[in-house]
């Protein structure tokens, strides 16, 4: 029954400790890679990420599968990481691997980190909400509503937010020289 077939809805609705097992085995990669991208600390990245799936594992029961159980996650993680920002201490967003994203074959190195080092600074400059949907989104390969529930919009305002955000990036980016 726990095969790799099983949906996400399905083995939510099951409700064991194995069907969980599964569920955190195929969301924990994307998980902790959205946490990692909101705290500079790797080691605050994986208290958040055991603190999203105790939540979840303990709130299950309240899934009703209205969305996708990775929209559900996703919400849950959103929440643990705007809860940490209300905490007394600052957070530093993104880490290294935009660099990944922003690298072209006709670009030095040099090129390629400032390139990089000015994405993570528009991308870090945005509101957290902000932020948020377009890692989700250009990272996390969500679709536009699944990451819009996340976060807590609309899928009609997160699409003119991201479109604002690219637009806002590119010039950015723009004025300051880089062509990516």
């Amino acid at each position: 029954m726990m095969a790799g077939d099983t949906s996400d809805s399905e083995l939510a609705a099951l409700g064991t400790r194995a069907a969980f097992e599964v569920l955190f085995h195929r969301h924990r990669t994307s998980v902790y890679h959205f946490l990692a991208r909101q705290v500079a600390d790797r080691g605050l990245a994986e208290d958040l990420f055991q603190t999203v799936f105790l939540k979840a594992f303990r709130s299950i029961s309240s899934f009703r599968g209205h969305a996708e159980f990775r929209t559900w996650l996703f919400s849950i993680a959103v929440n643990v990481v705007n809860d940490e920002r209300r905490r007394p201490r600052t957070l530093v967003p993104l880490t290294d691997e935009i660099d990944h994203h922003v690298a072209a074959p006709a670009r030095s190195t040099a090129e390629t980190d400032e390139a990089a080092g000015l994405v993570r600074s528009a991308i870090g400059d945005l509101p957290d909400k902000h932020r948020q949907l377009f890692l989700l989104v250009r990272f996390h390969g969500m679709r536009i509503a699944e990451a819009a529930a996340a976060v807590g919009l609309t899928p009609g305002s997160a699409k003119v937010t991201l479109f604002r955000i690219q637009t806002q990036i590119g010039s950015r980016l723009k004025s300051l020289g880089a062509l990516l």
